[in-house]
């Protein structure tokens, strides 16, 4: 049924839209349980050996495939869980299949049908359910367990890691399962990545924007999307009774069921483990080494990062520290200077209006100084300036001090009358 987010939470509609899938492990759980001795030994020594553990049992929830097509960021290559990116990168795959991501590239549009195995099998498609069958009446004792072998891997590719809706097998990988000997040297990883990831975002966009769609059908490893969701969200939510020691990861994840609560719970949370790590047991395969030092991390190696990061954060912080101190310094020495020179002023300069009587009992031992609006004049350094509102004062005293500047207005221009020396040289004459 078709899936909207909404906040951050998954709401299911009433729209008539189905997810599927081909991958399953029905045939290859059918024919590991016939297996012979000899054939399980050349099985052990290829990439696909842990193909023989595969049962009925591994199957994918039916709610999590919406929730993570929605959850989708093509251009970033992750899914949106809170306010960040996940990543789903070839070390999820390197660890969750124990697939190489580096190596040989593998072209499967290349129609090269020269192959041994190929020419068991009449020309035009050849379907997986035909090499099921071809593989339950093969001869054991009598035929070839190189060939078998070669077909037995041809099916679990094309199964569960290739899987497509017709379910028809590409010639190209008939040549490569041909010769077991250089069959490990291919980048496999990369391929189920790109062939998964392709399909993903069909998906994605057929979720989001085509909304006539009724069903949508996933191609490749999509239990692979299961597994991502153990390592990154699951884990963040539950606590799960399982041996996690085993490797490839599937092996100890496909025998948990992921129930819808489960799902819902987990992605309403919005936790998630943004890096896996890779444990010493792991890091024993060559190429996971190969992988981890290409893509991932290690415990001991996050742990280095964490603290060179500490280390450079605590040095820029005492690096800030040491430059505020200094600049903390400087203001106390510059205080210091003022102080030291306001101090010398006051001494040098005599009070104009301390008349050298003390205080007399009972007056308030405090002095309050008011300043003049006029003294704010750039250039008017006069110590007539202050007022001292503590002392008794009277007018003569304050225009003695400064006298008032006066203006002769338009008004009063007449013959008679006049301002300043004028004014004194009249009265000194009258007198």
């Amino acid at each position: 049924m078709a899936s909207k987010e909404h906040n951050g939470g998954l709401l299911i509609e009433d729209v008539k839209m189905f997810f599927r899938h081909s991958c399953k492990a029905k045939y290859v759980g059918s024919l590991n349980e016939k297996l012979s001795v000899k054939q399980r030994e050349l099985i052990a020594r290829t990439p696909f050996w842990w193909f023989m553990s595969l049962n009925h049992s591994v199957k994918i929830s039916r709610n999590l495939l919406p929730v993570l097509c929605y959850r989708w960021v093509e251009r970033r290559g992750g899914f949106a869980i809170g306010r960040e990116v996940v990543e789903f990168n070839l070390l999820d795959v390197c660890l969750g299949l124990g697939l190489r991501v580096l190596g040989e590239k593998i072209d499967i549009s290349d129609d090269d049908e020269d192959s041994d195995c190929r020419k068991l099998f009449s020309s035009g498609k050849v379907h997986v359910k035909r090499i099921y069958e071809f593989l339950l009446e093969y001869d054991n004792d009598g035929g070839s367990i190189e060939l078998f072998t070669s077909l037995y891997i041809l099916l679990g590719i094309y199964e569960f890691l290739l899987p497509n809706r017709d379910e028809i097998v590409f010639p190209k990988i008939f040549k490569l399962v041909d010769d077991l000997q250089s069959i490990g040297k291919y980048n496999w990883g990369n391929l189920v990545y790109d062939y998964l990831v392709g399909s993903l975002c069909s998906a994605s966009r057929a979720l989001k924007y085509e909304s006539n769609t009724s069903h949508i059908h996933l191609f490749g490893c999509v239990y692979m999307l299961q597994l991502w969701s153990f390592d990154h969200i699951f884990v963040c939510n539950a606590t799960f009774n399982c041996d996690k020691s085993k490797f490839p990861r599937l092996l100890h994840w496909m025998n948990i069921k992921v129930g819808d609560k489960l799902v819902k719970s987990s992605f309403d949370k919005e936790l998630a483990i943004n890096e896996v790590v890779v444990c010493n047991e792991e890091l024993g395969y060559e190429f996971v080494r190969e992988a981890f030092q290409t893509f991932g991390t290690s415990y001991n190696r996050s742990i280095d990062k964490e603290n060179e990061e500490l280390k450079h954060l605590v040095e820029n912080e005492e690096r800030e520290i040491a430059e505020l101190e200094a600049v903390l310094s400087h203001l106390e020495d510059m205080v210091a200077k003022k102080e030291e020179h306001n101090r010398t002023e006051g001494d040098g300069k005599d009070d104009p209006h301390d008349d050298g009587n003390d205080e007399e009992e009972g007056d308030v031992g405090v002095h309050y100084t008011v300043n003049d609006p006029a003294s704010d004049v750039e250039g008017d350094d006069s110590a007539a300036d202050d007022v001292d509102v503590g002392q008794q004062s009277n007018m003569y005293d304050r225009m003695k001090s400064q006298p008032r500047k006066r203006i002769k207005s338009r008004a009063i221009r007449m013959p008679f009358a006049g301002f300043g020396s004028r004014r004194k040289t009249k009265l000194l004459t009258l007198g």
